[in-house]
Parts: structure tokens; C-alpha cells; sequence
């Protein structure tokens, strides 16, 4: 079984030298929106079945990675950054129900051009 896993700034160089399709939710403790999300995320793995690697980073846990994703131009909680061999292809801000995360994630990997 696949699931989420933390990630912190100091392993991020993973990501970005990473082969295939990862998704990177930002999220921070007090995020109600961000607490709502956090099970239809956690769904995600088992829906793509590994196809997909599916981290989590939260935001305030260190000044490293709040300037990371201060980098990136995530400005609101949750929002989900995608990679495709590890440049930035798309991003879900805020929460979803997992039908409607399921359509945007579908739509982001359609415009991923080789990425599995």
C-alpha cells in the first residue's frame, strides 16, 4: 500500500532530481481548509496506485521550508505542487473532494508531455 510521505526542505533536491510525476501539498497546523483536505489527500496513493509520488511538507516547521515554498509561490494553504521530473507542471489550491482532485490531477498530467 502507498501512502503520503513528510518531506522537509533539506530532502526537496530529491524531488527536483526525481524521474516521473510527484505531488507536494504545502500545508501548515493551523489550516482548517488544510485539516479538511488532509483524508482526501491521503486517498491519492491508493487512486493512482503509485504512479504518482505523493509527499507532504509542512510549511512552519522550519524557515527552510517556508522559503522553499516561498520559492515556488505557494502563497495559500493547502496548495498541491506537481512535478514532472522535477520541474513544477501544476498546482490545487485549496481543498477538494477527491472527485474534483481526481479531474484537476487528470487535467495537470494530460499537459505533462512524457511524464508517466
Amino acid at each position: 500500500m502507498t501512502s503520503v510521505e513528510d518531506v522537509q526542505a533539506g530532502d526537496f533536491d530529491e524531488v527536483k532530481r526525481g524521474r516521473g510525476v510527484a505531488a507536494v501539498e504545502f500545508w501548515v497546523r493551523s489550516c482548517g481548509e488544510c485539516q479538511k483536505f488532509r483524508p482526501v489527500y491521503e486517498q491519492l496513493p491508493e487512486v493512482y496506485g503509485g504512479r504518482i509520488r505523493f509527499l507532504r511538507m509542512n510549511m512552519l516547521k522550519s524557515i527552510e521550508n517556508l522559503r522553499l515554498a516561498e520559492e515556488l509561490g505557494v502563497e495559500e494553504t493547502p496548495t498541491t505542487v506537481f512535478f514532472c521530473d522535477g520541474e513544477a507542471v501544476g498546482e490545487i489550491v485549496g481543498h477538494r473532494p477527491l472527485e474534483e482532485a481526481v479531474e484537476e490531477i487528470e487535467s495537470i498530467l494530460k499537459n505533462t508531455n512524457g511524464c508517466p
